[in-house]
Formats: C-alpha cells, sequence, structure tokens
C-alpha cells in the first residue's frame, strides 16, 4: 500500500509540475508551487523525498511522456493494414493529430525553457520530433506506395505533418481551430487531399506506361 500511494504522489508531483512549466515556465515556477499543485504542504521537502532536485522532475516528465507515444506507436504498428488507402490515412491522420495533442504542454515547455536544457531538448528532438518525420515517411509509403511518392518520401512527409502541427498550434494558440473548422471536417479534407494524389500519380503513372508501350508497338 505505502508503494502505491508513494507511485500516486511521484506521478502527481510530475503531472502537476509539467502543467506549471508549461504555464509558467520552468524557471517561473517554484518547488513550492508544484507541492501546493500535488497537494502536498508548500515549501515542506515532500517533493524532495521523490526528487532531489527540480530539473529531475521535469527529466521525469519528459521521459514519461515519450514512454507513452513510444507505446501508442507500437500499438499503432501492430494493428493490420487493409488495403484501404483512405480508411488507412485516417487512422494515421487522427491518431498523430491526438500525438500532437498530447505533445503540447511538453513542446510549450521546451520552447520557453529549452536553452537552459539542451541536453533534454536534444532527446525531444531525437525521441519524438525526429522519429515522428521517419515514422510518417513509413507510414505514407506504407499506406500510398513507395511508386507514389518516388525519390521524395521525405518531403512529402515533412508537408502532411507540417498542415497536421499546424492545425494542433492554431488551436492551442487562438483557442480555436483555423478557419473554424472542425477536427473532423479538417482530417476529412486531409485525407481527400492525400488520396486524390496518390490516385493522380498512379493514374498518370498507367497512362505513361500506356504511351509508352503504344510508341514501342509504333516502332515495331
Amino acid at each position: 500500500m505505502a508503494a502505491t500511494s508513494e507511485l500516486s504522489t511521484r506521478e502527481r508531483i510530475v503531472t502537476e509540475a509539467m502543467k506549471l512549466f508549461a504555464q509558467r515556465g520552468y524557471r517561473g515556477t517554484s518547488v513550492g508551487e508544484i507541492e501546493r499543485a500535488a497537494g502536498l504542504s508548500p515549501r515542506s521537502g515532500g517533493l524532495y523525498k521523490h526528487f532531489r532536485r527540480k530539473e529531475d522532475v521535469l527529466a521525469a516528465g519528459i521521459e514519461r511522456h515519450v514512454s507513452e507515444i513510444e507505446a501508442l506507436r507500437s500499438m499503432i504498428e501492430l494493428m493490420p493494414l487493409g488495403g484501404d488507402v483512405r480508411a488507412e490515412l485516417t487512422m494515421l491522420g487522427r491518431w498523430a493529430l491526438k500525438e500532437l495533442g498530447a505533445e503540447q504542454d511538453l513542446m510549450r515547455v521546451v520552447q520557453k525553457d529549452g536553452d537552459q536544457f539542451p541536453a533534454l531538448v536534444a532527446e525531444v528532438s531525437e525521441r519524438i520530433v525526429d522519429r515522428g518525420h521517419s515514422e510518417a515517411v513509413e507510414s505514407l509509403e506504407r499506406i500510398l506506395g513507395p511508386a507514389v511518392l518516388g525519390g521524395s518520401a521525405d518531403a512529402y512527409a515533412a508537408v502532411a505533418l507540417a498542415s497536421l502541427v499546424e492545425y494542433r498550434i492554431e488551436e492551442r494558440m487562438f483557442g480555436k481551430p483555423p478557419g473554424g473548422i472542425g477536427e473532423e471536417e479538417f482530417l476529412e479534407a486531409w485525407v481527400d487531399l492525400w488520396a486524390t494524389f496518390a490516385e493522380a500519380v498512379g493514374a498518370a503513372g498507367t497512362k505513361s506506361k500506356g504511351n509508352g508501350r503504344r510508341r514501342s508497338e509504333v516502332k515495331r
């Protein structure tokens, strides 16, 4: 029972600290404020029973978030693909929007205080941002096919992700989505854009092959 209580307190400290860091910045948040938000007596030393210093709370918050994302990604990777391009794009887009929403507090901390913790910023970049881009490339190639993306898979993945990121940023910054467009409507348009692109490239490729065959027949 004591172990459960200790774990609960530690998690509560991390959760409340990350909220405060996002709102006020790491520098602008005191240990006493974290303790108060976590239900502990302010300046009682309760935080130090679980962490050596305030920076360790931030590191624990980043590690917890990264672990949660990695667990979710593992589940996505195990999902079978049924060959329905639009359904698979919808699943990918919805998952990306959910992940981006969950990352908002963490990214605000990085934006506000990243210069103070370069090692932690590098970890977030490597384990969340860079890996997210790599997985977007793999997912788009798997769903649309390498032939559709050609040698520009990295660029197409960056474009696909940028629109989703911008949606979440505007929503968070201004309290409403871009153009007042709801998430489902936006996602539907995002899916339609990429599915139509894949269909157009596929049709162009088929036409090109047909023209090539006709030119070959004329030569014969």
